[in-house]
């Protein structure tokens, strides 16, 4: 398996407990990637309702249902509180409606979700300016109760419970295919030395270098790949109330302000770009800040000085 992020760890994980002898490599370290930069939430794909992809959406929410189940004190249910104003895509009703069927599709695995008035909003939320909100909704999904990074490095530790082994900072050089399998090239980057694998089987789970491990593979992805870039502000706490506050920016994408510790961490964008290198832009960071400080209510506007870290990472795209 090449690339130790979510998708590497958890293919690691998933084969060496069915009884496949599984090497994991990263070329940096484990959840180092994209998989540091997430919103840290474990959700059922409650926007794909939006398209009326309800097959994806039950099965989204069956592996966040399984995963909830096998990892209680990694993962806890959260509550969200949607509120929506009038630039928001869908009414408050229909939202409802929406919540219901989502809760459905997750075989009511977690607290009913309610409409909201904008009066309740106000009072559950006094920090969300309700002057334009019609109503809303509340739901649950679940949060990571730590980090993302290291649930990764877990999933990848937990890996060699089932006799896998892992390696980080090994770089796949090379990869020729023969008629036994697959011998690797590659590259411990620590000791500066040279490794070399056989396998009957490469998993490429390099995220958004995907198409880079292919071209080592010779091997390309039957659709292309596109980026979309995300960041998250940390900034000082919004609210104390525990729950995850959702919006609709005036691009009509969703936002959000996620319980951080002391902290509220505010986002994701949703950028398209071409090249994976990407970093928080001074027009990222004015944007994002002026969506949230339309729809707060706080004596003084969030600014520049309030940020006290970023998050920046890229999701590669199907």
């Amino acid at each position: 398996v090449v690339g130790g992020g979510i998708n590497g760890a958890v293919s690691a994980l998933a084969l060496a407990a069915n009884g496949l002898r599984v090497a994991l490599v990263e070329r940096h370290d484990f959840g180092s990637g994209t998989s540091q930069e997430s919103s840290c939430m474990v959700w059922g794909g409650f926007k794909y309702l939006e398209s009326r992809d309800l097959k994806l959406v039950a099965g989204l929410c069956d592996s966040r249902n399984r995963l909830a189940s096998a990892y209680p004190t990694r993962l806890a249910e959260t509550r969200f509180m949607a509120a929506l104003d009038h630039g928001a895509p869908f009414p408050p009703w229909f939202a409802a409606l929406g919540a219901v069927a989502y809760w459905g599709l997750g075989r009511l695995a977690t607290q009913p979700p309610r409409h909201r008035s904008a009066a309740t909003i106000e009072r559950l939320e006094p920090s969300v300016d309700t002057s334009m909100v019609r109503g809303g909704i509340e739901y649950s999904d679940y949060l990571l109760v730590d980090n993302d990074a290291r649930f990764v490095s877990e999933l990848a530790i937990g890996s060699t419970r089932y006799g896998a082994s892992i390696a980080n900072r090994v770089e796949v050089l090379d990869a020729e295919q023969g008629v036994n399998g697959w011998r690797i090239a590659m590259r411990d980057r620590g000791a500066g030395r040279d490794l070399e694998a056989t396998a009957r089987m490469v998993v490429n789970a390099g995220g958004p270098d995907v198409p880079v491990v292919g071209d080592l593979l010779g091997s390309a992805t039957e659709h292309r790949l596109v980026f979309s870039k995300g960041i998250h502000l940390v900034v000082p706490r919004i609210t104390d109330s525990g729950r995850i506050l959702a919006f609709f920016d005036d691009d009509e994408r969703l936002f959000y302000v996620l319980p951080m510790g002391e902290r509220s961490v505010i986002g994701t964008t949703d950028t398209p770009v071409d090249d994976p290198q990407v970093a928080v832009t001074a027009e990222d960071r004015a944007f994002l800040l002026e969506q949230i400080n339309a729809r707060i209510d706080r004596g003084t506007p969030l600014g520049e000085a309030d940020v006290i870290a970023e998050r920046c990472g890229v999701r590669a795209l199907v």
